[in-house]
């Protein structure tokens, strides 16, 4: 399974390098909308920094918006995660106040008898 995963990163990671190789031709990116063309204000770079950058912010705004589409699911997670730790102190008091009333004398009695019926109830 490794190996696969290295060899699939590989086959990218060379699909990569060619596409960059391929589109590394100098481009201008007008950053002012109503200039058009002509305008002052352009970034100059090859063709693949701005395709590699639009799929990186592509990557962040999908991240982004899975994670605050989850957020309900967190939540859900936090506040099942504080009941259970509730829970499991309710579960060792309970337990400790059981072994203190098993021992006490008037409960000996009846730990050893398989005739009763019905144990008392411990609250």
């Amino acid at each position: 399974m490794r190996l696969l995963r290295i060899l699939v990163l590989f086959v990218l990671a060379i699909a990569i390098v060619a596409f960059a190789v391929a589109n590394r031709h100098f481009v201008n990116f007008v950053i002012d909308p109503l200039g058009g063309p002509a305008s002052n204000f352009f970034v100059e770079a090859p063709l693949f920094v701005f395709l590699f950058g639009a799929m990186l912010i592509g990557f962040v705004i999908g991240g982004v918006a899975a994670w605050f589409g989850q957020g309900r699911w967190r939540q859900a997670a936090r506040m099942r995660a504080k009941e259970v730790t509730m829970l499991k102190k309710d579960v060792d008091r309970l337990t400790r106040h059981l072994r203190i009333l098993e021992r006490a004398p008037q409960f000996r009695n009846y730990s050893n008898q398989t005739e009763v019926e019905e144990r008392p109830l411990v609250h």
